[in-house]
């Protein structure tokens, strides 16, 4: 009898556990209207662009999965900062595109590495450790520093959990 009534209380505590962890993200807000609200947060010397569709095409398998993308990039030649932000209408699509992120960045790390280290290695690092992450149904990514990397994602998540 103890042994049931211990094994349905830790039952109760690692549901409540599970649903406490899971967080709610608004699923409507425009892909642009995200980067905005990064952009603002970690501006550059003569600010970001944003890519044309060409980039989705060379570099994410010319992939028609996101129902909305905004990917931005610095002007500064010798700053590497990008981010971008992918929508996907569904959970088939949000994992194929986490994929072709992840896919995307190991690209750059393998073929951009010597390039850049060759005008300016100072930025290495943003590219080593740059990151995917998912929030709900968008695919984030970020080669930026430490700090603008981690207060990146955070604007991110706020915006998206207001």
């Amino acid at each position: 009898m103890k042994t049931r009534i211990f094994l349905c209380l830790f039952l109760v505590c690692v549901t409540l556990t599970s649903c406490s962890q899971q967080k709610s993200y608004a699923n409507d807000l425009p892909c642009a209207e995200l980067m905005d609200a990064v952009e603002d947060q970690i501006p550059v010397d003569f600010g970001y662009e944003t890519f044309s569709g060409d980039h989705l095409r060379y570099y994410f398998e010319d992939t028609k999965l996101p129902d909305d993308h905004c990917l931005r990039y610095s002007v500064r030649s010798e700053d590497i900062n990008e981010f971008g932000i992918f929508h996907a209408p569904d959970d088939a699509a949000r994992e194929e595109l986490k994929r072709l992120t992840e896919g995307y960045l190991e690209t750059l790390k393998s073929d951009q590495r010597a390039f850049i280290a060759s005008y300016a290695p100072e930025e290495l690092p943003k590219l080593e450790r740059a990151e995917v992450r998912v929030f709900g149904n968008y695919v984030a990514y970020a080669i930026l520093s430490d700090d603008d990397r981690k207060l990146a994602f955070e604007t991110i998540e706020k915006k998206l959990t207001e």
